[in-house]
């Protein structure tokens, strides 16, 4: 059953001077899943990510959430599939459906039919040479939200907005656009976005989005690293200023841990559940404090494996300088940061 939160209103003033919104104050307490890459067909490969393991992972997380105190909702921050085919869907759905909160979800580069699927091994098994071999029936990205309609979604957009606890909206972006090697948000949903916003003057709001707005590490900043961006951020960031109830802008691409504050708003970065360190992130707002801490899920074998195939990633390690020291670079990157907590009277305007 989901608390009362007893929320008090704190006014904020606006940047232009001419009048006021309104935040909650009181604590709200809210998880955060990323990269679960959860796939039916045995032989699914996403770089780095333990994809055979990501039943039990996700399983364990949401046990693990059910049985945290005061959790409010839970966020599905993209790439809840690795193979967005009917199996995975109707399995991942009957997982989640056991969670005891609310949860909602955006899209992610995965979700929909340029996923980063292979051929699961098992359906090219007795074929013979030159034979194509089966491939499951990957669902659109429509499909996709059609099936998490009410977690989040309402028609037939990929973003939207909703009212997730007195005082507190949720605003999921929709950033990963069909053909785009980074993400992207169009004109149509900018403009979404602000009137949105702007709608919501009075409360307190928390975007969440697949690919970045801000670079979390140096590294993001560069070419190998750049699919994570939104190409056009700083037209995002600009809608998201003009709006100073704007309190947070969550990130599900990162697969690490981190945080900035730029202007008044919180930006986070999530761990995934499927790559090393196998964590979700619990994070909790209060009315002087932003805490986030990322709560591991594997075992001492698992965590063991998912970080020597980290450790074997191109994409991943294969940005840092070769030999132990980048290594060691690489796992405090990815490992780090397990806990951080974030001064929200330094951000507010």
């Amino acid at each position: 059953m989901r608390r009362a939160m007893g929320w008090l209103i704190l006014g904020v003033t606006v940047a232009a001077g001419c009048g006021s919104s309104s935040v909650p104050r009181g604590q709200v307490t809210f998880a955060v899943l990323a990269g679960v890459y959860y796939s039916a067909e045995p032989g699914t490969r996403v770089e780095a990510a333990m994809v055979e393991d990501s039943e039990s992972l996700l399983r364990k997380a949401v046990a693990d959430l059910n049985a945290a105190k005061n959790l409010d909702f839970v966020i599905i921050a993209g790439d809840l599939f690795a193979s967005a085919d009917g199996l995975a869907l109707d399995r991942a759905k009957a997982i989640l459906a056991d969670l005891r909160v609310p949860y909602y979800a955006v899209l992610g580069s995965s979700d929909g039919p340029e996923g980063a699927m292979t051929v699961p091994a098992a359906a090219s098994a007795g074929k013979s040479a030159g034979e194509p071999p089966h491939k499951p029936w990957v669902l659109s990205r429509s499909a996709i939200i059609w099936a998490f309609q009410g977690r989040g979604f309402s028609g037939s957009d990929g973003y939207w907005s909703r009212e997730v606890m007195p005082g507190l909206v949720l605003v999921g972006l929709d950033t990963a656009e069909r053909g785009r090697g980074s993400g992207h948000v169009d004109a149509r949903q900018l403009a979404w976005l602000d009137q949105t916003l702007a709608a919501h003057a009075g409360k307190a709001v928390v975007v969440v989005g697949y690919h970045e707005l801000v670079a979390m590490h140096p590294l993001d900043e560069g070419a190998a690293w750049r699919h994570k961006w939104v190409d056009n951020a700083a037209e995002v960031r600009q809608v998201l200023e003009r709006h100073p109830n704007v309190l947070a802008v969550l990130a599900g691409d990162g697969h690490f841990a981190e945080g900035r504050i730029v202007g008044r708003t919180l930006y986070l970065a999530s761990p995934s559940v499927s790559v090393w360190p196998l964590a979700y992130h619990l994070v909790r707002f209060s009315p002087k404090e932003a805490e986030a801490v990322w709560v591991p899920l594997g075992d001492d074998d698992l965590t063991r494996r998912a970080q020597e195939r980290l450790l074997a990633s191109p994409l991943y390690r294969g940005v840092f300088p070769a030999g132990e020291d980048g290594d060691t670079a690489c796992v405090r990157l990815f490992g780090g940061k397990k806990m951080e907590v974030y001064s929200l009277p330094t951000i507010r305007p």
